[in-house]
């Protein structure tokens, strides 16, 4: 769901466009083009006799200037660091340690068309990315084993996409790629754009009075949907037995929103994040010998937030904030296996654009949040702290009722 957001969120602003006083695109010679994020991650899980601690790393930056008019060249960079450390055992000295880096750049070159806001471009890159893999492991019989590899890969590629210019320094870019002949476009993203040297201003639209979004009074509606299912399968065993494992995985998570602006910009709500996960696992041996065994997860919360639009604009920026409580029930053939009681904030801010006169796209840049659980049944407790920074959000739209 999250790309229907995407694609929602672009079509909106391609009517924009169309209706409001043309922005030009800033596809100039000269003109300096940046994106990218930091994302910061660390999660531990702590269970009887076995405990671990998770860290993510992931860095990216793309930065590229315009040769000459409608033509980009630049490069794409990415580190990815990713560490997992697990200990084990009555002493917890049964001890491993795998260490995982990865490091990518693609140098591209794009070409662009179009003269108003909305522009579109297609281009292609050579993706270069290097790989090493450290995997240390302690136990009470062996003293140290250690395995290490790494790999390098080499991968043309090309890119299509459509870039909206919001202003002068701002833009959204919608692009694909592919890595395969013939073309299978994949890895769909939207992001943020900043430009810098930009040589001419261009006439934007600005706002005379408060927009109708952020009058005192208004109710606003948003909120997240998210539907899946996954089915894997196993085959194993000779020509006379053959064991068939099918594992069922079905999704289901939404969290809508309301919230009142209360005066001055600033919104308070409410938010009901339900979330339902039904895993099944099936093993067969024979069309008599059958066994069937199904995880179902429930869980939902509350989370208040309040929310500031730090800007009178059509286009800027606003901050925000949010408190959580949920209760996670996991029952195991219809038996109740355990029950978890979870606290969670984040402190977060972004960019907001006012659609017409009832929509607000939005785009977090930069949050910091925790979650922490404890299991009531047998005192298993699992934490996770993020950081990050990025251009290249997952947007979100909410409907204002004026």
């Amino acid at each position: 769901m999250r790309y229907s957001t995407y694609l929602v969120g672009l079509l909106w602003l391609v009517g924009q466009s169309l209706l409001l006083q043309p922005v030009l695109a800033q596809t100039e010679k000269g003109v300096t083009w940046w994106s990218g994020s930091v994302g910061w991650q660390q999660g531990r899980t702590d269970v009887f006799q076995n405990n671990e601690e998770l860290t993510t790393l992931n860095i990216s930056l793309t930065q590229a200037t315009f040769l000459r008019d409608n033509l980009l060249v630049g490069a794409d960079l990415r580190l990815t660091r990713l560490n997992d450390l697990t200990r084990q055992g009555l002493n917890f000295d049964a001890v491993s340690d795998s260490r995982q880096t990865t490091f990518g750049a693609t140098p591209f070159i794009r070409r662009f068309w179009g003269k108003d806001a909305l522009r579109g471009y297609v281009g292609g890159g050579l993706a270069v990315s290097y790989g090493r893999n450290r995997l240390l492991t302690t136990n009470t019989q062996q003293n140290v084993s250690e395995l290490e590899s790494s790999q390098w890969r080499l991968t043309p590629e090309f890119q299509a996409g459509l870039f909206y210019a919001i202003d002068t320094h701002w833009g959204l870019d919608l692009n694909a790629r592919s890595g395969l002949f013939p073309v299978a476009l994949t890895n769909l993203n939207l992001g943020l754009v900043v430009l810098t040297d930009v040589k001419q201003k261009r006439s934007v639209i600005t706002a005379k009075q408060t927009p109708s979004q952020l009058l005192t009074g208004n109710w606003l509606l948003g909120g997240t949907f998210e539907l899946g299912t996954n089915k894997q399968q196993f085959m194993s065993g000779s020509d006379k037995l053959t064991t068939v494992q099918r594992q069922i995985t079905k999704q289901f998570a939404a969290s809508p929103s309301v919230g009142y602006l209360a005066g001055r910009r600033w919104v308070v709500g409410v938010a009901i994040p339900i979330r339902q996960q039904e895993l099944t696992n099936e093993f067969s041996r024979s069309s008599t010998d059958t066994q069937l065994g199904t995880v179902l997860t429930k869980s939902i919360g509350v989370e208040p937030f309040a929310k500031k639009y730090l800007s009178k604009s059509q286009f800027g920026p606003y901050v925000a904030g949010r408190v959580g409580w949920r209760n996670e029930h996991i029952t195991s053939d219809g038996a109740v296996q355990s029950q978890a009681t979870g606290y969670s904030w984040r402190v977060s801010g972004g960019l907001a654009y006012l659609l017409g006169t009832r929509f607000i796209l939005e785009g977090e840049l930069v949050g910091v949040g925790s979650d922490w659980s404890t299991n009531q049944q047998n005192g298993d407790a699992r934490s996770n702290t993020e950081v990050a920074l990025s251009l290249r959000p997952a947007l979100t739209l909410t409907y204002v009722f004026l």
